[in-house]
C-alpha cells in the first residue's frame, strides 16, 4: 500500500505492477510526498489516494468540476478499484467533487463521520445553491451527494488498517484526520495548512483559535513522518512543519486583529506576514467575517 503521487503514477505507467508496488513503498513515506493538489481556482485543496495492490481509498473529493475530473483521471490511471471515498469535513471544497468521482467510480462508497454528516445535512445544500447561482454553469457540480455514515473508527484496505481519528477543531468545528500507521502518514485535512492563507471565517474568537492550536499539537504528537495538509501549494512539503506554519499564521491573525481598526488594515497585516501565501480567497472571507457590513 502506498500514497499515490505524481511520481508513483508515472512509475505505474512504465513498470510492471509488482515492481512498481515494491519499489514505491519507501518513497511514499518521504517528507516531500505529494498528493493531488488543486489549482488556485480549486482553492489549493489536497485529495489523497491510498493505493493497494488491487484497490484504493480516496480522502476528500475536490471542489470544482475541473479539479474533480483531474483527480478522477489520476485515480483511473492506476487501474485500481476505488472502494471508499472518505470526506473529512463539510466544507464544499472537500465535498462537492464527490458527484464527479462517483460518476467515474460508481461502486465506491462515500463515507463520513456522524458529526460531519450532521454539518453536511445542515449547511451543504444552501452552499451549493449559492455557489451555482454565482458562478458560470459547469464550474461547480450541479448536485450534492450526501455520504453514508461511517460506523467504525477505521477503514481496511486489503487488510491494512487506516485509522479515522475523532473529529477535532480546525478551520471548522469537526475535521476528521486520518492516520495510516503502516505508511507513517497522517492526513491532517484542514487542521493543517502550509504556504497558504488560513480559512478563519469560523475562527473569529480567541477560544476558537486556541482550540485550533490545541488540535495541531495533538496531531503533531502522533509523530508521523509524512503529514498531508488540507491546503497548500503544489510544491509545498508534506511533513510536520505544517503544524508550525498553521500556528504561526494563527499568531499573525491574533496579532493583526488586536492592532487593526479596519478590514484594510487587517488584510495588509496578514499580507505583510505572509506575502507569498496562496488561497487568497480564504484571506478575503476571513477578513470579511470580522468586518461585516
Amino acid at each position: 500500500m502506498f500514497i499515490l503521487n505524481r511520481r508513483n503514477l508515472l512509475a505505474l505507467g512504465v513498470a510492471g505492477a509488482a515492481t512498481a508496488m515494491a519499489s514505491r513503498l519507501s518513497l511514499a513515506a518521504v517528507a516531500d510526498t505529494k498528493v493531488f493538489t488543486a489549482d488556485e481556482a480549486g482553492v489549493m485543496v489536497d485529495s489523497t489516494v491510498i493505493v493497494g495492490e488491487k484497490s484504493a481509498i480516496v480522502v476528500d473529493a475536490q471542489f470544482t468540476v475541473a479539479n474533480a475530473k483531474a483527480l478522477a483521471d489520476v485515480i483511473q490511471a492506476t487501474g485500481k478499484e476505488v472502494t471508499t471515498i472518505l470526506i473529512t469535513h463539510y466544507h464544499p471544497d472537500h465535498l462537492l467533487g464527490l458527484s464527479v468521482l462517483l460518476d467515474r467510480f460508481p461502486e465506491a462508497k462515500p463515507l463520513t463521520h456522524p458529526s460531519v454528516l450532521a454539518m453536511i445535512n445542515k449547511a451543504s445544500a444552501p452552499t451549493l445553491k449559492a455557489l451555482t447561482a454565482q458562478a458560470p454553469k459547469g464550474v461547480f457540480p450541479d448536485k450534492l451527494i450526501v455520504p453514508d455514515v461511517l460506523t467504525k473508527d477505521h477503514l481496511l484496505l486489503e487488510g491494512e488498517r487506516i485509522e479515522i481519528l475523532d473529529p477535532m477543531h480546525g478551520d471548522t468545528e469537526f475535521v476528521t484526520p486520518v492516520h495510516i500507521p503502516s505508511l507513517n502518514t497522517l492526513i491532517a485535512a484542514d487542521v493543517g495548512y502550509t504556504d497558504t492563507h488560513l480559512w478563519l471565517e469560523e475562527n473569529t474568537t480567541p477560544d476558537q483559535v486556541s482550540k485550533w492550536r490545541d488540535s495541531t499539537r495533538e496531531l503533531e504528537a502522533i509523530g508521523a513522518k509524512t503529514v498531508i495538509p488540507g491546503h497548500r501549494k503544489p510544491d509545498s512539503r508534506s511533513d510536520a512543519s505544517i503544524f508550525a506554519y498553521t500556528r504561526s499564521y494563527l499568531d499573525s491573525w491574533e496579532k493583526a486583529l488586536a492592532a487593526s481598526k479596519s478590514a484594510d488594515e487587517l488584510k495588509a497585516a496578514l499580507l505583510k506576514d505572509h506575502p507569498d501565501a496562496g488561497f487568497g480567497f480564504a484571506l478575503q472571507r476571513s477578513v470579511a467575517a470580522i468586518y461585516k457590513n
